[in-house]
């Protein structure tokens, strides 16, 4: 509950406004007096990181902001600095644990401490975290209490709002932290279930990863056996190891004697007798690809010097028949010197071979030798697969030694099936858990929707052609829509005056609801910034413009006494049904004499009316 609003001027005056427990506390008067900034200071006081507080009139009169208000029995004081000259919140608070305001405030506390001796008043410790992640919230980041205050207010802006059923909204941080603490304010979800939740995801996390961990294993243990057979079976097929074996394990011992004798392996003569006549085969092979080709070559050659012989022809025939042709002397010896020459040539060509040796005799000779080294090559009773070189044995063992390392590294990485086996047993245990303690979210919505009735039916004088329509909460976009009886679907509700009446009955429903869950986290007070701003018609822009009381039709007048009815009740309700204490504060132009003529017991004018003189702060105190 909210004793007192405490403002320290800075002149040293003091302005104190009391509000009653159990009571609909009036704040009512003209408009410009600084009633709405109250919402705004109990904000500010409650460790805000932006205001909307006035520099006007408020803040520029102002030193320091107070909230006196009692929780568990206790009564405290908080004051915090104005703001700076430039509109910076201040880090300075005051505290007092009972309740006493002093005569001027002075920094004792800094708002980390201050924060955690609130936060514990408010049932809110280490373990109410944000149950799961969005763009601003961190999932398993704590709580702030401030995020429940939007259960608490319903600002100007929001209260006869037609898609708007929270303050803050425009907020991302606060829209976000609405749909994750819902569950918890109104009881639908409890700190022990969202640690159990909590508990759950972890298990599941190291479940996954001991899963993932055990098909690594066993793809590593197949991959790692997969080598070594391969290995097993080269090493046998180069008589490395015995055939005889059939166990893989014994094979690897074999393989591991290969590797520390090493030193004193020797080939056997077949296979020292193999190499020597491979060696000798692949030089018969060399020798006669080298004979074929000199001999292709050749061939060649023998072509080329016919084509030669042919081009010589035309000259014998000038030759032969020159006396035919012409007679001239000099002609004649240049016929004669040029048949000399080709006589010459004809003999270089015809007589002279490049070379003498018998190259279809050589090739042959070779095969033959080839075919015999290939005859001894058969004789040699090799069955497995052989190396070219020693060096190449060593390669072989040395890949051997290393796939021996690696298996053993991998089978050091044994996976443990119990410790998988205990996880899921416990996962399987707090599930049941879970079970058994959680609350059927649907169950809780349909029971909102029942409480959230019975004050629609407390209005329905005011709600005109949705009189008799019923409750739809839309758990998904946090909203109250009505709808038909016996329709499918929600209506379009017109008129501000039905959009404020839907939000009084929701936030009424809405904390019986809480109250009747026994919920800790939202304090038991309501504060509305003027329900009757529908039928003032005030723009908000020219405050000026605002109707007077005697220009309200009478029709609205009465919808306005029926809503201050239904807060009137709902205050008797909550202490005698539930044995329960609640405080609204209100923030209106009506004048007293609404309540008093409907005879409204638990209404409660606070001060005097805000008007000539009077204000947040009176003219008087500045």
């Amino acid at each position: 509950m909210i004793k007192e609003i405490v403002l320290w001027l800075k002149n040293n005056k003091v302005r104190i406004i009391e509000f009653e427990e159990n009571k609909i506390n009036v704040i009512t008067g003209d408009s410009g007096t600084g009633k709405s900034v109250i919402i705004d200071i109990i904000d500010y006081c409650f460790f805000a990181s932006k205001t909307k507080i006035p520099q006007e009139k408020i803040n520029e009169n102002i030193s320091w902001y107070g909230l006196k208000f009692y929780i568990n029995d206790k009564e405290y004081l908080i004051a915090r600095g104005a703001l700076t000259e430039n509109r910076k919140v201040s880090s300075m608070y005051y505290f007092s644990p009972i309740g006493e305001v002093p005569q001027e405030p002075f920094q004792n506390i800094s708002d980390t401490e201050l924060k955690n001796v609130i936060e514990k008043e408010f049932s809110i410790d280490s373990n109410v975290v944000i149950p799961y992640s969005g763009r601003n919230l961190k999932a398993g980041s704590k709580i702030s209490l401030r995020y429940f205050f939007m259960f608490n207010t319903q600002s100007g802006d929001t209260i006869d709002h037609s898609e708007v059923f929270f303050d803050k909204q425009n907020d991302e941080k606060y829209s976000e932290a609405l749909h994750r603490i819902f569950d918890l304010a109104t009881g639908i979800d409890s700190v022990k279930n969202i640690l159990i939740k909590e508990k759950i995801s972890n298990l599941e996390k190291d479940i996954v990863r001991l899963e993932r961990q055990k098909t690594a294993v066993e793809k590593e243990k197949n991959a790692f056996d997969a080598n070594l057979r391969e290995i097993v079976r080269k090493a046998k097929e180069f008589d490395l190891i015995t055939n005889e074996s059939r166990s893989l394990d014994n094979d690897v011992v074999n393989l591991k004697m290969i590797i520390s004798n090493a030193t004193s392996i020797n080939t056997s003569d077949n296979l020292k007798q193999l190499e020597k006549l491979q060696k000798k085969k692949n030089e018969l092979r060399f020798n006669i690809r080298s004979y074929s080709k000199f001999m292709d070559e050749y061939n060649n050659y023998i072509h080329l010097k016919s084509t030669t012989f042919e081009s010589l022809k035309p000259l014998e025939y000038l030759n032969e028949k020159f006396g035919e042709l012409i007679q001239h002397p000099d002609l004649s010896v240049l016929m004669d010197i040029l048949d000399k020459e080709m006589r010459k040539i004809k003999n270089e060509l015809t007589d002279k071979r490049p070379f003498d040796m018998n190259l279809v005799g050589d090739i042959k000779k070779l095969k033959s030798e080839l075919e015999s080294i290939q005859k001894e090559i058969d004789k040699l009773p090799i069955r497995k697969k052989s190396f070219n070189s020693e060096v190449e044995k060593f390669i072989f063992i040395g890949e051997i030694k290393a796939k021996l390392e690696l298996y053993a590294n991998g089978e050091q990485k044994d996976f443990s099936e119990n410790d998988l086996q205990k996880k899921q047993e416990e996962l399987d245990q707090l599930k049941s858990v879970l079970e058994n303690e959680i609350v059927d979210r649907e169950l809780v919505i349909r029971l909102l929707e029942e409480l959230i009735q019975k004050y629609l039916i407390e209005s329905s004088n005011a709600l005109g052609i949705y009189e008799g329509y019923q409750p739809v909460f839309d758990y998904r976009k946090k909203v109250l829509q009505l709808k038909k009886p016996g329709s499918l679907v929600p209506s379009i509700v017109g008129s501000s005056s039905n959009h404020m009446f839907m939000h009084i009955c929701f936030m009424l429903g809405l904390h019986e609801l809480i109250i009747k869950q026994q919920a800790p986290f939202v304090p038991s007070f309501l504060i509305l910034d003027q329900p009757s701003r529908p039928y003032y018609g005030e723009d908000r822009k020219r405050k000026d413009d605002k109707k007077s009381w005697s220009q309200i039709p009478q029709d609205d007048r009465t919808k306005i006494t029926v809503a201050f009815t239904v807060l009137n009740d709902f205050i008797t309700r909550i202490n005698q049904e539930y044995n329960h204490s609640f405080q609204m504060i209100i923030f209106e132009h009506i004048p007293q004499t609404i309540w008093e003529e409907a005879n409204l017991i638990n209404v409660n004018l606070v001060d005097n009316e805000f008007k000539n003189g009077n204000a947040l702060i009176p003219e008087s105190m500045i």
